[in-house]
């Protein structure tokens, strides 16, 4: 069995969270991952993956207090997001500063497990910018990318595979927001070229995202479309997953016995999702 703890936005650095879903925490992010400290060191989880914007600017001092949060005694892995990219450089500073993130000082590589392989492949934003973020959203992929994913899925035929990635496939529906429409939805190109990698590879069981600080979760015929909250706000919430052969585990947890009070807002909810948006066990085909 191969078993995760996946987590995501915690914007570390910034002193105020420019966009958030629910009040946002992040100078109690040591106290927080007090709780993802020990599920690592009693052996619970495998590794950590981080679904991206692991820090709100990157600069080499933040990125030197990621590596000191992230400190663990397992694997930290991290898809990169937009705020992780927010200077020309900045792919070259992760890569020099904080290698250990990585596997083979690439940002696209696969997390080899017992059960399970990641193939972490970050989504671009700035359109002829590699790996640079200003203020586009408009999620894409590099063909050289798509190129080395296609390789990637083929070297881990017969084994379950997930792609991580930073901006979901799939907006948050209208049953979980209580909205009229679909809030925070993907640019439909963008989840046309996933959703056809998903159907043409039966071997891929789902993508794993961040971005919108909701969870989600979506179930297709190709497999499964998760979205994580942010770690840093109220309440604070992290995914286990697990993987065997046969089947595939999801659930969403908050981080419990703090010494703060922190505030909530009840009237956005949804934030966290039903219980449809937060759990999944699928009986996986053999």
């Amino acid at each position: 069995m191969t078993r995760f703890l996946y987590l995501s936005d915690t914007h570390i650095g910034a002193e105020v969270v420019g966009f958030q879903q629910q009040p946002a925490y992040p100078e109690k992010l040591d106290e927080l991952l007090s709780t993802v400290a020990e599920l690592a060191c009693s052996g619970e989880i495998d590794f950590v993956l981080h679904g991206g914007d692991m820090v709100d600017t990157c600069t080499p001092a933040t990125i030197a207090r990621a590596k000191q949060l992230f400190d663990l005694p397992v694997p930290v892995y991290l898809s990169l997001g937009n705020h992780d990219l927010d200077r020309e450089d900045a792919l070259s500073l992760w890569l020099t500063h904080a290698p250990e993130f990585f596997i083979d000082q690439s940002p696209q590589y696969t997390i080899e497990h017992a059960d399970c392989d990641i193939h972490v492949t970050p989504n671009q934003w700035e359109t002829g910018m590699p790996y640079y973020w200003r203020s586009q959203q408009e999620a894409y992929f590099l063909e050289d990318q798509l190129h080395v994913l296609e390789e990637a899925i083929a070297k881990s035929r017969g084994k379950n595979q997930w792609l991580a990635i930073h901006n979901p496939i799939y907006g948050v529906p209208k049953e979980q927001s209580g909205a009229e429409h679909i809030i925070h939805d993907a640019p439909p190109l963008f989840r046309e070229v996933v959703v056809t990698i998903m159907e043409s590879h039966p071997e891929l069981r789902g993508v794993l995202s961040g971005h919108s600080h909701i969870n989600t979760l979506k179930q297709t015929e190709a497999g499964v479309y998760l979205s994580a909250s942010s770690f840093i706000e109220a309440p604070f919430e992290y995914k286990i997953i697990e993987v065997t052969q046969q089947s595939l585990s999801i659930r969403t947890h908050a981080v419990s016995g703090l010494s703060f009070q922190a505030d909530y807002d009840a009237a956005r909810s949804f934030v966290q999702g039903r219980e449809i948006d937060r759990s999944l066990h699928w009986r996986l085909s053999e």
